[in-house]
């Protein structure tokens, strides 16, 4: 609905172009723009991730935030590679599949997913398929530990649980075969080929 793409022009971007198939998102979009007086700054329109309009080299930055499971992955890999300039960066926000305890919990849970989703949750070897279109790609790993909070969300005690889960969380995530695990990866793509 626009809100990262509000954010990163309160935050300085001077243009910020969003993209989704859905009309009723780009329309919910727009209207966030407005009321935040942001529609000068920010240009929400409906297309396909997999075939942008963009001329080649337009943008500095392209962010997602959990779509790269609902698209052709190679596809739109190539296709942001292509509307990036040279020095550009793709950063990617994604639900990893390798964790059997909440790739099990995604399954019982159908009605808050499709089966197409479930299906093509991100692996680690997924995301290195970008390596075709990047010189260089960089995973950053969140929440194993920070999910026990979760139960605990409308107590008085949260805040602090959640504070000591993602100090192990950084500490055990830094461990190669126990990264796979997290929930959620921050993938940056750069050096577009």
């Amino acid at each position: 609905n626009g809100e990262i793409g509000l954010s990163m022009a309160q935050s300085g971007a001077k243009e910020v172009h969003g993209v989704d198939i859905s009309d009723v998102s780009i329309s919910n979009a727009n209207a966030l723009s407005k009321e935040h007086k942001l529609s000068h700054k920010c240009k929400f329109v409906q297309m396909d991730a997999e075939k942008m309009s963009y001329p080649d080299e337009k943008f500095d930055l392209v962010h997602e935030y959990g779509a790269l499971h609902h698209v052709d992955l190679e596809v739109s890999l190539k296709e942001v590679s292509r509307v990036l300039k040279n020095d550009g960066r793709f950063i990617c926000t994604e639900a990893l599949r390798h964790n059997p305890i909440i790739h099990w919990y995604r399954k019982r849970s159908m009605h808050l997913r499709t089966e197409w989703e479930v299906d093509h949750i991100l692996g680690v070897s997924d995301i290195y398929k970008g390596k075709k279109y990047f010189k260089t790609v960089k995973i950053k790993y969140f929440h194993l530990f920070a999910l026990i909070a979760i139960p605990f969300r409308k107590t008085f005690f949260f805040k602090h649980l959640l504070k000591i889960l993602e100090f192990i969380d950084n500490i055990i995530l830094k461990i190669p075969f126990v990264q796979k695990l997290a929930w959620v990866a921050v993938i940056e793509y750069s050096d577009p080929k």
